[in-house]
């Protein structure tokens, strides 16, 4: 059928088919905002720009072509490691930076050397970032920028999060973030830009469309005729700008930039350029792909030729000022680099000191070894001296309880994920929560767990404290870079200029029937990754002291429901706030004969056997509550064992590489003299969570325990 059939086949109905002719471009140059043409002259009237303003575009221009040069030279001879040039792009982001102000944020991707360096980031930190030390990422204090990210285009999210708290704070702040042309093919463009229009937020995206991601050509990252009309699908506007022409691209990002500053709203820039130079100074074949005649057209738009011939037909550059600019130019770069040169090595102990706000104790101990020093390890916290409270309080309701009474105390804490608002979230943690404080602290998102976990990130940087919530534990991997690239890294890539700290909720586990994907034990993939702290609570008492806890944590915290047992059993929940330490276990019932270790969802099992191991064959068991899996309270553990001499670990997530095989390891590391028997783990299989009708085969249970605790014992 082809589609005038189609509109015959119903004409009431007013079908309409909409395709690229629908935006009325015959080629993208006819939309393309130019203002210096290559040869030099200006189309239409001169730029409201001071002659000052102009001499200092070109001076960072010149400053950004002459860094590049001498970084990728310096790369070369392996001075500095791999390094990614910007050469031509340098009109594009001299003109963007520009048009922004001192309380607005610049949100580099890594090929925006000259960008950064005009906006104020000193050039030895550049060098130093690049050379191996993340020292360099250290932004200035006073300086609204974020450090390069080098996963392809996952800072957009981080902007739009900037620009939300920027909003909820009452500031007048833009964010301006940059990607390329590859960098609009990922889930984080079109998360970021949905979201940003969806909430219609103060932040401009740009495009450095340079013709390639690599090796592969800009037709083979979309097949629309711009990016920049993407964005009216998005519900904004979208600019195609000659990236080459400094003027153009300071003009239009300053009009995008104004207009988000009134309440506009987002904007997508499409800079048109062209990277001279390759990919990275560590790929060098692709480079060599490119057409050469290709190559000399874009050499003859070169963004620095182009706006001399300007300036010198404004009388504003001359031979004597030109070589006055060149020679700062270059005593300025020297400077840098013999800055960098005579930087000292990065201590070793640096590597330790940003992961956490404070070291955990394994973190202490490693740290002691590597260094052969003797620092002491961390105080304990003491447990919360409360009791009593609202009977009959199950672990939906202390949570809620907990959200409640944290977002009371303090208001720069916002709830936010699919269906919080008014539904409350699908297990009901967030009811009322929206009622009672607003949709600007409680709101729902799009459908799109990377933005969720992104925005995360620039809502914490912006001054906001975010609780995020995914549906469920399934849900948490599309997050999961944004987890582990960036939640749990930038303390550490920033040497704590930034942080992360926030909380990210999701209900884990099986058995309540659901659907594939919903039923999953994820907490080894959060629990190995350095940065993060992960907490399982496991009955009402302790989900609202943890929850608590979390939420004033300076770290980072994944925290995991055991979803099943939101509704029973039910205890006394003291109304009034405490908090329960983060990283410490708890004996909830002393034995002599066995140490059992469990947390969340298989604590109910694992006390019911213990009651039963005691009844029936008088194996006195003692069980442990992690609470916290990362970190390991192993003191706790270690003690537990050292008086017991037998070890079992109790988890329903996979055998292989579990919490439980960690566990074992240290025991017998440390406590290897004290056990009378090999240490014993009941968990799932190293299988998929079965559906329904096999999932309480797959879940150990109560049985299970019991039989391995008594092969344990009679070792």
């Amino acid at each position: 059928m082809t589609e005038s059939e189609l509109a015959k086949s119903a004409p009431e109905a007013k079908r309409r088919i909409f395709s690229e002719s629908d935006l009325k471009i015959s080629t993208p140059d006819d939309v393309m905002y130019q203002r210096i043409a290559p040869d030099g002259s200006l189309r239409g009237k001169d730029p409201d720009l001071s002659p000052a303003q102009l001499r200092r575009m070109y001076e960072q221009l010149l400053f950004g072509r002459h860094f590049d040069e001498k970084a990728t030279n310096m790369s070369t001879i392996r001075e500095i490691g791999t390094y990614a040039p910007c050469k031509g792009q340098e009109g594009s982001q001299i003109g963007t930076v520009n048009s922004l102000l001192k309380e607005d944020w610049y949100v580099p991707m890594y090929r925006d050397s000259a960008g950064m360096l005009a906006y104020g980031l000193p050039a030895e930190l550049l060098l130093a970032y690049w050379g191996g030390d993340e020292n360099g990422m250290r932004i200035p204090g006073g300086l609204n920028m974020l450090p390069l990210a080098v996963p392809v285009g996952t800072q957009l999210p981080h902007a739009v999060g900037l620009a939300l708290a920027n909003r909820l704070k009452g500031r007048s702040s833009v964010t301006f973030v940059c990607t390329g042309d590859g960098g609009s093919s990922k889930a984080d463009f079109h998360e970021s830009l949905n979201f940003a229009g969806v909430y219609d937020l103060p932040v401009v995206f740009a495009v450095e469309n340079n013709q390639w991601a690599i090796s592969v050509r800009r037709d083979r990252q979309t097949a629309s005729r711009t990016i920049a009309q993407k964005a009216i699908a998005y519900g904004f506007e979208g600019m195609l700008v000659d990236g080459n022409d400094v003027i153009a691209s300071y003009e239009a990002t300053k009009y995008a930039v104004d207009k988000a500053r009134k309440g506009g709203g987002p904007t997508l820039i499409e800079f048109n350029t062209y990277r001279v130079g390759p990919h990275t100074t560590a790929e060098l074949v692709s480079n060599k792909l490119k057409d050469q005649a290709e190559v000399e057209e874009w050499q003859r738009r070169d963004p620095i030729a182009r706006f001399e011939k300007y300036l010198r037909a404004r009388g504003i550059l001359d031979g004597r000022y030109e070589e006055s600019v060149r020679a700062e130019t270059e005593q300025r770069m020297e400077q840098a680099v013999q800055a960098y040169r005579a930087s000292p090595p990065p201590d070793p102990k640096g590597i330790f000191e940003y992961v956490y706000q404070s070291k955990t104790p394994l973190l202490a101990a490693e740290a002691n070894e590597a260094l052969g020093t003797a620092e002491p390890l961390p105080p304990t916290e003491p447990e919360p001296l409360v009791s009593g409270g609202t009977p009959g309080v199950n672990i939906r309701n202390a949570l809620n309880m907990a959200l409640r009474q944290e977002m009371a105390r303090d208001p720069s804490i916002v709830v936010f994920g699919e269906d919080v608002g008014k539904n409350g979230g699908v297990f009901q943690i967030t009811r009322g929560l929206q009622d009672e404080f607003g949709p600007d602290r409680v709101f729902d998102t799009p459908l799109a767990e990377l933005s969720i976990a992104g925005v995360f990130v620039g809502l914490s940087i912006g001054g906001i404290v975010p609780v995020a919530e995914f549906q469920f534990d399934g849900f948490s991997i599309p997050a999961f870079d944004q987890i582990f690239s960036h939640i749990a890294r930038m303390r550490n890539r920033t040497r704590g200029r930034f942080t992360t700290r926030g909380v990210v909720r999701f209900p884990y586990g099986a058995g309540i029937r659901a659907p594939e994907h919903h039923s999953e034990s994820p907490e080894a993939y959060f629990s190995h990754t350095p940065g993060l702290k992960v907490v399982i609570p496991s009955n009402a008492f302790d989900a609202k002291g943890l929850l608590a806890s979390a939420v004033r944590s300076p770290d980072p915290v994944i925290f995991m429901e055991p979803k099943r047992f939101y509704t029973t059993p039910k205890m006394d929940v003291p109304e009034e706030e405490y908090c329960i330490p983060i990283g410490k276990a708890k004996v909830v019932r002393e034995g002599s004969d066995i140490t059992v270790v469990s947390y969340g969802a298989m604590m109910l099992s694992t006390l019911e056997a213990a009651e039963q191991l005691q009844a029936e064959s008088s194996v006195s068991a003692e069980v442990i509550d992690l609470r916290t899996v990362s970190p390991l309270d192993f003191d706790t553990i270690l003690a537990s064992v050292r008086k017991t001499g037998r070890l079992m670990v109790v988890h329903e997530a996979p055998r292989n590489l579990g919490l439980g095989a960690e566990i074992a390891a240290t025991a017998a590391e440390k406590a290897l003299d004290y056990l009378k028997a090999p240490v014993r783990r009941v968990t799932g299989f190293d299988t998929m969570v079965p559906l329904a009708k096999l999932e309480d085969f797959y879940i150990p249970n109560k049985e299970k325990i019991v039989k391995a605790a008594l092969e344990l014992a009679r070792y």
